[in-house]
């Protein structure tokens, strides 16, 4: 009787405080940001005119899921900012339910169910999809499905979420590391199951392949975003990059040395002789979004979005070192703010300094504190 009566109360104050979450976020619905006035309201109008042909000719520089998403919305009373918006707002729901079931599945904890709410009312969760319209909350929510799937061991279902993520946005693949690692380890899934990301995006993209788009069009389109926007190491974003020079050879240096990093943790796991336990998925998750974000070249300060998300799970699963996810929170709203609103409250490279503490903090957790130095010898106990 008593626990019906704690699970009623606390159905109501989600609901509740999902409903709350709505009205602050429509609050900002208004708000015409760069991106919405430039790209998303003219996508929108030519979808309504000339319907999927438009995508199928090539129209916009986001793959077709997106795009498709947008076309449903023209079927819709409305204006067209209100409904993107609250296309983004949905996921940021949803996003929030699948990461308060990583929670519940790791911690065994009877407040797990808060982990939903604070990734609800995460400035940066805001501050995308109803102030800048953007939809980060789409493909996180599919990762953070996949990690679920994972954990529940559900594999083939797990890389198939992957490849719907992979389908709305490349950054998909910060968490593309674990899966590796997990594959080396562990031994649990064949390496086969990795063809399922591609196919995921395949048939996200069916409508428009179906009416004729080419087949290497899923997949081009990325190769066209990666190559835009790669006139400056970082934008808005404080990782290793704000002390270095803009040079591009500078960048590819980075591209080995983020490829030795992640090389490193795998021999480290491989040579531990130890299964990856579920807890520590969620970890070496976090860590490889934070290790891409940080030593990649060519970031964005949206690319965070999904390590803000992470961290608060991350949070709520381990409860120790706040620090952390609050440095990669505060350090992505630094980005947000200067983009969106021109307002730098510090200079970068102090959150940069700041993200690398983390980072480091981070990777102690992962190694247990034990950083092995042969020149040291133990002590003989007496």
């Amino acid at each position: 009787m008593i626990k019906g009566k704690f699970k009623n109360k606390k159905v109501l104050i989600i609901v509740g405080l999902i409903l709350v979450s709505i009205l602050i976020k429509y609050c900002f619905f208004s708000f015409e940001s760069g991106d919405y006035k430039r790209f998303l309201f003219k996508w929108y109008n030519i979808l309504n005119e000339e319907g999927l042909m438009s995508v199928v000719n090539g129209l916009g520089n986001y793959n077709p899921p997106y795009l498709i998403l947008l076309y449903l919305l023209t079927f819709l009373p409305g204006p067209a900012i209100v409904k993107i918006k609250l296309l983004s707002v949905a996921f940021d729901i949803l996003m929030g339910f699948f990461g308060y079931l990583i929670v519940k599945e790791l911690s065994n904890k009877k407040y797990s169910y808060l982990s939903w709410i604070v990734i609800l009312f995460l400035p940066t969760v805001i501050l995308d999809g109803s102030v800048w319209a953007q939809c980060d909350s789409i493909y996180t929510t599919f990762v953070l499905l996949s990690l679920y799937l994972l954990l529940k061991e559900k594999y083939s279902l797990s890389f198939l979420s992957l490849g719907i993520a992979f389908s709305f946005k490349l950054q998909f693949i910060f968490i593309l590391p674990l899966f590796v690692i997990l594959y080396f380890v562990n031994k649990k899934f064949s390496i086969w199951n990795f063809l399922l990301i591609p196919l995921g995006n395949i048939i996200m993209c069916a409508p428009v392949l179906l009416m004729g788009m080419p087949l290497i069009n899923c997949f081009t389109t990325y190769v066209d975003q990666t190559t835009n926007y790669s006139v400056y190491l970082t934008r808005n974003l404080a990782n290793i990059f704000t002390f270095l020079p803009n040079e591009k050879i500078i960048g590819y240096i980075f591209f080995i040395i983020t490829g030795l990093i992640f090389l490193g943790l795998l021999i480290y796991f491989i040579r531990r002789k130890k299964e990856i336990t579920k807890k520590e998925m969620i970890s070496i998750g976090l860590f490889g979004i934070l290790i891409a974000v940080y030593f990649l070249p060519f970031m964005h300060e949206r690319y965070m979005f999904m390590a803000d998300i992470l961290s608060i799970i991350w949070y709520f699963i381990y409860r120790k070192k706040i620090y952390i996810p609050i440095i990669i929170n505060l350090t992505s709203l630094a980005g947000y703010s200067v983009y969106l609103f021109g307002m730098d409250y510090l200079p970068l490279w102090v959150f940069s300094l700041l993200m690398l503490i983390a980072i480091i903090a981070l990777l102690l957790d992962i190694i247990n504190k034990k950083i092995p130095l042969p020149f040291i010898k133990k002590k003989n106990s007496v």
